[in-house]
């Protein structure tokens, strides 16, 4: 860690002992989350995606959450793929405001009620002979293979979610060093907007992604939603205000965060696009 970045961290450390939590509820205007609206979004996002996990914690850390809810994890994501070396060839509509290095440009839609088709292995019995070379097929994608543990925790300081991943090898039980997990990073990212840190509950390294202008960036998807829902409504005089539900906050903080670490499958299926 730098001198500089060091000194930020714990001017940040000394800004939150001495200051109180965000109490004061204005999502919809600041892109910002107050810890009960954190909780309530955290218990939307639980339920409606069950393979997302509450994990406690010691009461000490973040006092200001419940002790069984002390941050959300998926385990076990996996990936498949580093991410590329030098995405000079990004185009510029592929790096969004907050200097991240997209796989796309998001844009968003109206909210949807949205059913994925399940997915299915189908198996081909006619071709017996090509048993061997799925075999090896196989065996060279496994040997790719990474799993990470991506957790959501409250950032007091930016009144935000936050990210972090611990990665560890195809079993799920080595740990990846700090090199390894850089792989799986853009470059061009790695130092700025994503960086290795101790995670805040679990205190062990992991890759984080800077939480600077998540509620910026959450607004501006917000009012993009608007914008477009205004366009459709134009002619209907019955039509309600558009106002973005709180309690979905995480499952809009997953659909653009998703595209900072594109090579890390977990799942963000919800309610409305960004397409």
């Amino acid at each position: 860690m730098s001198i500089r970045r060091s000194l930020y961290e714990g001017f940040k450390n000394v800004h939150n002992k001495l200051h109180n939590v965000k109490t004061t509820s204005d999502f919809q205007t600041t892109g910002r989350l107050t810890p009960k609206e954190f909780v309530e979004a955290g218990d939307e996002l639980v339920q409606k995606n069950p393979v997302w996990q509450w994990v406690g914690g010691p009461e000490s850390v973040q006092d200001y959450l419940p002790k069984e809810k002390k941050c959300i994890v998926y385990r076990g994501a996996p990936c498949t793929e580093r991410a590329p070396v030098d995405p000079t060839n990004v185009s510029p509509e592929a790096v969004d405001e907050d200097d991240f290095v997209l796989t796309e440009a998001p844009q968003v839609a109206l909210p949807a009620t949205v059913i994925e088709e399940e997915k299915v292995l189908t198996w081909d019995e006619d071709d017996d002979d090509s048993g061997e070379d799925d075999v090896v097929a196989t065996a060279t994608d496994n040997s790719n293979l990474r799993v990470y543990d991506v957790y959501i925790v409250y950032d007091k300081y930016y009144q935000t979610p936050r990210m972090y991943l611990v990665g560890y090898a195809s079993d799920h039980v080595t740990p990846l060093s700090m090199d390894q997990m850089k792989e799986d990073v853009y470059r061009s990212n790695y130092g700025k907007t994503v960086t290795i840190d101790p995670h805040p509950v679990l205190s062990i390294p992991c890759i984080s992604i800077h939480p600077c202008r998540h509620a910026e960036t959450m607004r501006s998807l917000m009012h993009r939603m608007q914008e477009n829902y205004n366009r459709e409504k134009a002619n209907d005089p019955n039509a309600e205000p558009f106002v973005f539900p709180t309690h979905l906050a995480l499952l809009l903080f997953l659909k653009f965060i998703s595209t900072v670490l594109p090579t890390v499958q977990y799942d963000v299926s919800s309610g409305f696009h960004l397409v």
